[in-house]
């Protein structure tokens, strides 16, 4: 088309510009900025007056179509209009995106396809409009997840029953903070209160997690008012969202507060067990320093082929050899043993908790079916969980062979062992270290409170051998 006049020239260069520059046809071309208008002036050779009166001139419209047709462009409508919409529900039901967010993406989307603007409060009403309609659909879908009876017991999540402060809803979705065996024990009956729920029950593979944490999230931060008063399915929908996501929460919770409570004890015994190391070290020096120069004499007297080792031993304190023994017995401790006993003290503490948590724990490993590297002390551990839920229901002993051990450090084994057994565990592993290092083995100490005559321990009576 050729566009004869100064004007005319003038308007479609300018008109060419814009729709290059903004990817849109001004509704009113005068409406240019005078200093764009002033730059094509220039370049044509023309006076920027001679754009005057274009806009009121029918040529405009036959200057756009020109423009359209030569350059590529295309107007948004038909199937254009509709590619549009699928493409932004399909981001809408898939993303958690703002309104501008989505406003700014299709713009960028229809610049890259040169398909010309609409006006801007009509991409804003698109962009609303498949906002409700994938919110709407959302809320449908989860409302229908719950039975009747789950629905009831989500609906009452929000009502303050007679006698209480506060909800349910603000009960439950309130992390736990009581580091402590009675705070694991609240932990674990919040996390089954919210299991109960029937979450686990739920299909929600056809809707977006992102969807769902979303509606979690108001759940969690509004107020229980405020979520009771939400109209028609938003109210169970927000409600599902809320139990499905707080169920994995709340069970990993649970272990964060055990494992902060069983640190503390662990903590706290041996703290504990530095205090008495520190406040009976004085007993083990003077102990030893007796045994020491009762070890001195007999090997003196043992080097000398004269002399009367009976003799030697009748003139020893044997009294207060004993109490020395004895003490050493008490306060010595294993070359790897450290706090375990005092640990055992505390296993009151402990004991509020652990069957619940074997009941309501679900726990798990490596997916490999044999016991692999990598894998294979998450085994151990399971075996060791499976052997402690049988404990609750046995009514006969427990040998030590039955006790998995695995896994146990070598301090800690000797306390997975019953009372009777650990003696033997000890020499056994006692037997093993030293054949593995090619040494002669010394046995170990009894256990605490528990004294063994040399005979008993595998040792001959040095006096029947005097004798």
């Amino acid at each position: 088309m050729t566009a004869n006049g100064a004007r005319n020239q003038l308007g479609y260069a300018v008109q060419l510009g814009t729709v290059r520059f903004l990817n849109c046809f001004l509704d009113n071309p005068e409406d240019t900025p005078a200093a764009v208008v002033d730059y094509v002036a220039e370049q044509l050779g023309l006076d920027p007056a001679n754009l005057k009166g274009y806009g009121e001139k029918e040529a405009r419209w036959d200057h756009q179509e020109a423009i359209r047709t030569a350059y590529g462009y295309s107007k948004l409508e038909d199937e254009r209009w509709f590619a549009l919409a699928c493409w932004l529900y399909r981001r809408t039901w898939t993303t958690n995106e703002r309104p501008f967010v989505l406003f700014d993406l299709a713009t960028h989307r229809l610049v890259e396809a040169r398909i010309l603007l609409p006006g801007v409060t009509t991409l804003e009403r698109l962009v609303s409009d498949i906002r409700e309609r994938v919110s709407l659909r959302q809320y449908k879908m989860l409302a229908a997840l719950p039975s009747p009876t789950q629905t009831l017991a989500l609906e009452d999540l929000v009502t303050v029953t007679e006698g209480q402060r506060v909800s349910k809803l603000d009960r439950l979705r309130k992390s736990p903070t009581d580091v402590s065996g009675a705070g694991v024990a609240k932990a674990l009956d919040r996390h089954v209160e919210l299991r109960n729920l029937g979450a686990a029950t739920w299909n929600m593979s056809d809707i977006p997690a992102g969807k769902v944490a979303a509606l979690a999230r108001f759940a969690k931060a509004a107020r229980a008012k405020a979520v009771a008063d939400l109209s028609g399915d938003r109210k169970l929908a927000t409600l599902v969202a809320f139990a499905a996501t707080m169920d994995p929460v709340s069970a990993d919770e649970a272990i964060e507060v055990f494992d902060l409570a069983v640190s503390d004890l662990v903590r706290t015994s041996a703290f504990k067990a530095d205090k008495n190391r520190l406040r009976t070290i004085k007993d083990l020096d003077t102990a030893a320093i007796v045994l020491r120069e009762v070890w001195l004499k007999l090997r003196d007297t043992a080097a000398d082929p004269d002399a009367d080792l009976r003799a030697v031993l009748d003139q020893m304190d044997v009294t207060a050899i004993g109490e020395a023994a004895d003490t050493i017995g008490e306060i010595a401790r294993e070359p790897d043993e450290d706090f375990q006993d005092e640990l055992m003290e505390r296993y009151a503490s402990v004991r509020r908790f652990l069957t619940k948590l074997l009941k309501v724990i679900d726990f798990n490993a490596g997916t490999a079916d044999t016991k692999t590297q990598g894998v294979k002390r998450g085994f151990e551990v399971l075996e060791a969980i499976d052997f402690l839920k049988t404990l609750e229901r046995r009514k006969t002993a427990v040998h030590p062979e039955e006790v998995p051990k695995a896994f146990l450090t070598s301090a800690l084994a000797p306390a997975g062992v019953p009372q009777e057994g650990r003696q033997r565990w000890r020499v056994r592993q006692t037997r093993l270290h030293h054949r593995h290092r090619g040494e002669t083995p010394r046995l170990p100490a009894p256990p605490r409170g528990v004294r063994a005559r040399p005979a008993e321990m595998g040792r001959p009576d040095r006096r029947a051998a005097v004798g």
